[in-house]
């Protein structure tokens, strides 16, 4: 029955056929370094807020999680800008 009642519906127009939806975008990880020089692990603060300043300047929000890390002088931010 529910079939072709899933059927019945589909001929008559009332059932819109299944679109593509554009999943979400990977968005790539940020590295901040302090203007070239390495930042220390102490510096996560204002190794944010340079990301945030880069962020904003192409009109986007840093992405902050707890997989951020501190690596080889480089604060990375791993959800990136959004």
């Amino acid at each position: 029955m529910a079939v072709a009642m899933t059927l019945a519906l589909a001929v008559s127009g009332c059932v819109q056929p299944a679109t593509k939806v554009a999943g979400p975008v990977a968005a790539l990880p940020l590295r901040v370094s302090n203007n070239g020089s390495p930042f220390g692990a102490d510096q996560g603060i204002a190794a944010r807020k340079l990301g945030e300043a880069e962020c904003a300047a192409e009109g986007r929000v840093l992405r902050t999680s707890i997989y951020d890390r501190f690596e080889s002088g480089e604060w990375v931010f791993v959800e990136g800008c959004a």
